[in-house]
C-alpha cells in the first residue's frame, strides 16, 4: 500500500491541489486507488457543493483508465466545520448517485460513528479543535480504509 497525503489539500486548483500529486501515485501503477478528498473544498465559502462534486468526478475520470478500481471516500463532517455539514451531505449524495452503477468506481461509506459521535459515549473521533481526527479517530478511519481495500482486492481477484 502506498499513501499520498497532503495536509490542507483541495481538489480545486491552487497551492495544495491534490491533482498535482496524482502522477506520484499513478507511477506505481496501482490496481486499487482509495481517494479521500473534498472537505477542504467544502470549507471554502466560495465553492458550491456542485463544484466540489465536479472536481472530484474530474479527478476520478483521470484515474479510472489506468486504475482498475477506485474507491471514493465519503466526506466527513468535522465538528469545527459544522456549518458545512449540509454541503458535505450534498457532495456525498451526489457522488453516490453518480457512481451507483459504476463497475470501476465505488463510493465508500465509513462505519464507526463518524456521523453519530454522540452515539458513542466516551469516544472522541475528532481532536479537541474538531479540525482533524484524534488518534482513536485515525484508528477507526484506517480500519475502514483497510476494509475497503480488502474488498477491492477480493473483487479484482474474483474477476480474473
Amino acid at each position: 500500500m502506498y499513501c499520498v497525503g497532503v495536509g490542507g489539500a483541495t481538489v480545486r486548483p491552487g497551492a495544495k491541489c491534490i491533482v498535482d500529486y496524482v502522477h506520484e501515485a499513478l507511477a506505481r501503477t496501482p490496481d486499487i486507488m482509495y481517494l479521500h478528498v473534498g472537505e477542504n473544498d467544502c470549507r471554502s465559502s466560495y465553492h458550491h457543493p456542485s463544484v466540489t462534486v465536479s472536481d472530484i468526478r474530474s479527478l476520478v475520470d483521470r484515474l479510472s483508465p489506468p486504475v482498475r478500481l477506485t474507491y471514493v471516500s465519503q466526506l466527513l463532517s468535522f465538528p469545527a466545520a459544522a456549518e458545512q455539514k449540509n454541503a458535505i451531505v450534498e457532495v456525498n449524495q451526489s457522488l453516490e448517485a453518480h457512481y451507483r452503477n459504476a463497475e470501476t468506481v465505488k463510493v465508500w461509506r465509513h462505519r464507526g460513528g463518524f456521523w453519530n459521535v454522540s452515539g458513542k459515549p466516551g469516544k472522541s473521533l475528532f481532536d479537541v479543535h474538531g479540525v482533524h481526527l484524534s488518534d482513536e479517530g485515525y484508528t477507526v478511519y484506517w480500519h475502514s480504509v483497510r476494509v475497503a481495500v480488502t474488498k477491492g482486492i477480493h473483487k479484482l481477484r474474483s474477476s480474473n
